[in-house]
Formats: structure tokens, sequence, C-alpha cells
């Protein structure tokens, strides 16, 4: 899996909530009244945050792709060649990788290449998961 902004969240938000498990081991151990709610309060958030984590992994899984150029060459004439260059995207599904024709570069721009990568991983996953 390559790095993303939410794979970087969800790492922040598991060692958040393992961060808690442990202040509320050791709070629990205290008879005080005060630790007792703490701990509660902490039990909450640091579950909200594992909800939320789990959530953010589709978002994830979706964000995961490459998005990339190809140029081709093809003779127009005998002794004339064209190049075009066309929008590919690739990711994985189980142990292989889908490469798949996103459009030509002169009707996408790289932005929304990615918008339309993400909609037809999507589909993808779907299908896959169906």
């Amino acid at each position: 899996m390559h790095a993303t902004k939410t794979g970087m969240m969800i790492k922040k938000l598991k060692e958040e909530a393992r961060q808690e498990e442990r202040a509320i081991r050791h709070l629990r151990y205290l008879n005080n009244t005060d630790a007792k709610k703490l701990a509660k309060k902490l039990e909450h958030s640091s579950s909200e945050k594992l909800k939320k984590a789990t959530f953010l992994k589709k978002k994830a899984r979706l964000e995961d792709l490459s998005v990339y150029k190809i140029n081709t060459e093809r003779v127009v004439r005998k002794k004339e060649t064209k190049t075009y260059t066309y929008w590919y995207a690739s990711w994985r599904e189980g142990p292989k990788v889908r490469n798949v024709y996103i459009g030509s570069i002169n009707n996408l721009d790289q932005d929304d290449a990615l918008l339309k990568a993400r909609k037809l991983k999507a589909e993808a996953l779907r299908r896959v998961n169906l």
C-alpha cells in the first residue's frame, strides 16, 4: 500500500487510541473516582478513534492508485510517425495489478484523470466485493 494522507491519518488515530488504552490501564489501578471517570472518557474517545480509523480505511483504499502518462507512437504514413499521449491508472486487485485507460491528455488534466481513476476503482471494488 502506498503512503496516502488518509493512511497517515489512520496511523495517527490508531497510535492515539493505543496510548489512551495504556492510560486507561494505569488509571484503573487507582481507586480514585476521578480517575475512573477519566478512564471512562478515555475509553469512549479511544473507541471513537478506532471507529473513525476503520471508516477511513475504505477512503485510503480508493486513494491508493497511480495515475501516469503513456506515450505511444503510431505510423501515419510510411515515413511519418505521430506521438499520442494518454492517461492510465493502475492499482492492485488482490495479487494482480490492474492497468486502466483513463483518457487522452488533450481532454483531461491530471486532477480530472485522478478523479476519473478513483471512480473507476470504486466501481471495480464494488464488483469484487459483490
